[in-house]
């Protein structure tokens, strides 16, 4: 679990539909059409992140 003081704009929001943005585009308004119902994934979670796709 990431806690919100711990965040960083290099994490990755997860959408349930396997879609993924940084947090930094998202504070940029990048994708304010989408909801806020996605997971947050630390960046440092390389395998994870991978495994996902989000990393090639």
């Amino acid at each position: 679990m990431t806690i919100e003081s711990t965040r960083c704009c290099d994490d990755v929001a997860l959408w349930p539909d396997g879609s993924w943005a940084t947090l930094g585009d998202i504070s940029n308004g990048d994708y304010h059409w989408k909801s806020d119902d996605y997971e947050i994934i630390s960046y440092l979670e390389t395998e994870r992140l991978t495994a996902l796709g989000v990393y090639e």
